[in-house]
């Protein structure tokens, strides 16, 4: 592994375990046993790092139109890999608006990224209507399941928090419970 990932893979983890406040440049190089100088040759700052850690993980997690799940079992299997990385990258999604506030180039990305995450999730949904595997015949209501969908996504590991639940991969996982339940009154015989 590279210095350069190397580094970043030291960040995540760092994040993770505490929060983007509290783990600066410094106590990455200190966890890697580099100084900080060396650190900084790589990376100019902790939000370029965590603007990458964000790239990798957009990566890892976006499909092209053509890999996007056409079954409801498909969609199953891709929401157990997308938990798994939300989770490698946890201190994203419990601090996403913290993040913002610091870095309007990562808010940027994350929005534009974002809302085509939204039409994935859309295009999906219409699919699923056309093969006959939910019927949704609203549109309004369409829109809203792609909503909740993406916002349940989003934010699922704040609401754990607001709520004092503890956060680990189990409870990160009933995020794929949530949409499959919001989908239930919608699934046609054909999928039962």
């Amino acid at each position: 592994m590279s210095r350069k990932l190397e580094i970043l893979e030291t960040a995540r983890k760092l994040f993770n375990e505490s929060n983007t406040q509290a783990v600066t440049t410094n106590h990455i190089a200190k966890a890697m046993g580099i100084s900080p100088g060396n650190l900084h040759y790589h990376y100019k700052n902790r939000e370029e790092i965590i603007r990458l850690l964000y790239r990798k993980m957009r990566e890892e997690m976006t499909l092209s139109i053509e890999e996007l799940p056409k079954t409801l079992k498909e969609l199953n299997v891709h929401q157990k890999v997308l938990i798994g990385i939300q989770w490698e990258y946890r201190f994203f999604f419990r601090e996403i608006l913290f993040l913002f506030s610091r870095d309007s180039e990562l808010q940027r990305q994350y929005i534009e990224d974002n809302i085509a995450h939204r039409s994935r999730i859309k295009l999906v949904m219409e699919s699923f209507v056309e093969n006959g595997e939910l019927n949704i015949q609203d549109q309004n209501l369409l829109e809203y399941m792609v909503d909740s969908i993406l916002m349940s996504w989003q934010f699922y590991t704040s609401y754990m928090q607001t709520l004092g639940k503890p956060l680990n991969r189990k409870s990160a996982e009933e995020a794929v419970q949530y949409t499959t339940n919001a989908m239930i009154p919608f699934k046609t015989k054909k999928d039962s």
